[in-house]
């Protein structure tokens, strides 16, 4: 819905143009002003997206209003009403950047053709914000996925962190974490406004799939922590809290903490749990085994947000039983290594990267980023089972053209019977296998001439080719003309 502002001392001519708007059901509402002086109140109270400004009212003109709205609303789409035309008018509109004028008495044809006009410029407008909102959304989220591990395992200096959370609006240093099973990125807010007595919180929240974190910035966390567990079970959340920060350096054990009692709570099904009510247990190896073979089951069961939950549960495990980080990572490095093992035995075509050996923060993040991917496969060979398969063959014939290529050696390459590929190639390249990948070879071939490049003899090679005058002849089959000729100038093509 679209706020119309109309401006003109003549009560009538205001009232027509209402009732035109009104009648032809546009996504608009209409508020009238008298004069200037009103139109530019009603302006900053209300942020107009279209005005109808008169050129002559008492006290203020029109072309001084429309001064006055331009500054205060931007965006404000002007458009003057006049029942009279000259240059020195002609030369106010274009500096004040008016939309267009209507002459009076209007005339219905010319109102709703310029609100059609006006209208769609503003969907434009209103679609292009939301792709930029979403796109910043996108590379912000990126950007506090990165900042999140860095901050967790304290690989983050002050300054940075004083920054990130100014940016915010976040001015205190102390205060305490929270992990959260169930709440939404959209309920954050209202989870954390829903008691008056907390006045305006300062919070930074970092979601993942099975879990929020939160940082509660207050110089009362004790007493905000019982007002939270004494909170009614309407959210139906799972809560672990932290010990308090004093300052931002003890934010990552605050975290860590946090995310222990969080686990301890998840395991244990019950609402909240503080970390220092948390029952501490000797360290067990076998505990670590159990952990990571229920983390194993999980994601290939394809349940992403429980296994996620598993693997945090047994970072925070191995962290707090070692005395050291390098016998952390090491341990760590065993168990993920097993882990990436069974999965890919289990799910074929994923990525064979091998765990990092340089931090426990990237064993984390690649572990997290191991689950997700197989879980997604997961979900996709659910559907389809030949779909991530051919989605493979696709890239791999992409990457892999100057090389000799067969439905043979492809076919052994996703472990399906070699005839029963050549069935497949049908539904799933759109064609056999022959044509598809000579298409795939000729549309390169060209993209390599056209662009200037390459040679013919270096088309043919980076294609599959190694007879030029072979690959000549299909090219000239398939494209209608020869290789060379695109490589002509205009004046020997005449």
């Amino acid at each position: 819905m679209y706020t119309l502002l109309i401006a003109d001392d003549e009560p009538l001519e205001c009232d027509a143009i209402e009732l035109l708007i009104t009648r032809a059901n546009l996504p608009v509402r209409v508020i009238k002003a008298r004069n200037g002086v009103e139109a530019v109140e009603l302006d900053k109270q209300l942020g107009a997206h279209i005005a109808f400004l008169d050129i002559r009212m008492p006290g203020m003109d029109g072309i001084e209003a429309a001064k006055r709205i331009r500054e205060q609303n931007p965006a404000c789409q002007i458009v003057f009403l006049t029942a009279w035309s000259t240059f020195e008018f002609a030369q106010q509109a274009i500096r004040l950047r008016a939309s267009e004028y209507l002459v009076k008495p209007v005339q219905r044809k010319e109102v709703y053709d310029l609100m059609d006009r006006l209208i769609a410029s503003l969907d434009q407008q209103k679609a292009r914000a939301i792709a930029q909102k979403e796109e910043m959304l996108e590379v912000l989220n990126l950007f506090s996925r990165e900042f999140f591990a860095a901050l967790k395992f304290g690989q983050i200096t002050e300054e940075a962190m004083q920054s990130y959370f100014s940016m915010q609006g976040i001015t205190l240093e102390e205060g305490i974490a929270l992990v959260i099973g169930g709440l939404e990125e959209k309920r954050v807010q209202s989870f954390f406004l829903q008691n008056k007595t907390w006045g305006k919180l300062q919070i930074s929240y970092f979601p993942s799939v099975d879990r929020m974190t939160v940082l509660l910035f207050t110089n009362q966390s004790a007493k905000m922590v019982e007002q939270i567990a004494g909170l009614d079970e309407e959210y139906r959340l799972t809560i672990g809290t932290g010990l308090p920060f004093a300052n931002l350096t003890e934010i990552p054990h605050s975290i860590t903490t946090a995310s222990i009692a969080y686990t301890h709570a998840y395991r244990q099904n019950i609402r909240f749990q503080r970390y220092n009510e948390v029952l501490r247990t000797p360290r067990d190896r076998a505990q670590t085994q159990q952990m990571n073979t229920q983390m194993i089951n999980l994601t290939l069961e394809g349940n992403r947000e429980k296994a996620r939950t598993v693997a945090h549960e047994l970072l925070d495990y191995v962290s707090l039983s070692s005395e050291r980080e390098d016998d952390t990572r090491d341990e760590l490095y065993e168990l993920f290594t097993l882990f990436v093992y069974e999965i890919n035995k289990h799910i074929p075509l994923l990525p064979q990267d091998k765990v990092p050996k340089t931090s426990v923060m990237e064993q984390e993040i690649y572990v997290m980023d191991r689950i997700d991917l197989a879980c997604e496969a997961v979900d996709r060979d659910r559907k389809d089972r030949y779909e991530r398969p051919f989605a493979f063959i696709r890239q791999y014939v992409a990457e892999h053209l100057s090389m000799s290529l067969t439905s043979e050696g492809l076919a052994s390459l996703i472990g399906i019977n070699s005839k029963y590929f050549s069935q497949l190639c049908k539904t799933y390249l759109g064609s056999p296998f022959v044509e598809y990948l000579t298409k795939v070879r000729m549309e390169q071939a060209y993209a390599l001439l056209s662009e200037g490049g390459s040679t013919v003899k270096e088309a043919a090679e980076k294609t599959g080719f190694s007879d030029t005058n072979y690959f000549s002849r299909v090219f000239r089959q398939y494209h209608g003309h020869s290789p060379s000729s695109l490589k002509e100038s205009p004046a020997d093509k005449e």
